[in-house]
């Protein structure tokens, strides 16, 4: 509502409800079958993760779980996802601390492939080359941090002098070592290969929606626009990027040539059919796993 209304405010909200109304409502099953698109490709790379990190969970539970990860993810910095650890332990998948490593892989995987899609649309713009380059960059840099042992030992040693945290470091040495098994040679590629594909296909569905208000829309920048500002969004810490990937997508439209109401419109319309629908199957998901959840209770 707080990013509707800051959108109404700066677009007029007048001019604002025209523009939604001339929408065609066409286009919509396509938006949302490529948003279908990107969760079955994390799911997959979801079950892919459980599997090598050995916990045992049905499929229809895994999906069940998996969609309501995305209600948890409306949390500052998507930190709520973590749940989905204690979820599966509560569902008899294993012990919470050994799914977190799967939970942070995706995190990292996402962040890579998001570098990675930025990169064609940024040589669109001026001083793009460089963009693209601080991108791969980036993206190299945060891999080769993650799997860079030595260095991992040596931070861990130093946080054991330290009192409080220094006694439970040994979980954190867990931690990385199954994230470090992940995101290793070949799993990595493979994780970084679906997140492309995964969020390449909501990027497409962003462009479908931009391309009715400007049909000569440019297909790489609209993927550099939508993947630029959920990537912001992710890092602003807000819950579920609220306000932050709708101020800035609204911006970028709007210096690139759309009226401000048409790119609110455009906004507004994707976040409904990325962020909004993907709540809405968690909460057709969550009853579900309410009730395996008291049924495991019962058993116990």
């Amino acid at each position: 509502m707080l990013a509707l209304a800051g959108l109404a405010l700066v677009a007029d909200a007048g001019k604002l409800a025209a523009e939604i109304s001339t929408f065609d409502l066409g286009l919509l099953p396509a938006v949302l079958a490529l948003s279908v698109i990107n969760y079955l490709l994390r799911w997959w790379r979801w079950e892919l993760y459980l599997a090598r990190l050995g916990v045992r969970l049905p499929r229809g539970r895994s999906l069940a779980v998996f969609l309501v990860g995305f209600l948890l993810s409306v949390t500052p910095g998507k930190a709520g996802e973590l749940g989905k650890a204690w979820i599966i332990r509560e569902l008899g998948g294993g012990p919470a601390r050994r799914v977190v490593p799967a939970v942070i892989a995706e995190r990292v995987t996402d962040l890579a492939a998001a570098l990675l899609l930025l990169t064609p649309g940024a040589l669109r713009l001026p001083g793009g080359a460089w963009i693209a380059a601080a991108g791969l960059a980036a993206a190299a840099a945060m891999v080769l941090l993650l799997t860079w042992r030595r260095g991992a030992t040596r931070l861990f040693a130093l946080l054991e002098r330290l009192p409080l945290i220094g006694r439970r470091m040994h979980f954190l040495g867990e931690l990385y070592e199954g994230l470090r098994d992940l995101i290793s040679p070949g799993r990595l590629e493979l994780g970084l290969v679906l997140a492309f594909f995964a969020w390449g296909a909501e990027a497409v569905g962003f462009w479908l929606v931009v391309r009715h208000y400007a049909p000569e829309a440019d297909f790489l920048l609209s993927v550099f626009n939508y993947t630029a500002s959920t990537s912001l969004g992710g890092l602003s810490v807000l819950p579920g990027g609220l306000v932050a990937v709708e101020g800035m997508l609204t911006a970028l439209l709007d210096s690139q040539g759309l009226s401000t109401a048409a790119a609110a419109s455009a906004t507004l319309i994707i976040r409904a059919a990325t962020l909004w629908f993907s709540v809405l199957l968690g909460l057709a998901a969550l009853p579900f796993v309410a009730r395996w959840m008291r049924r495991g209770e019962r058993a116990t």
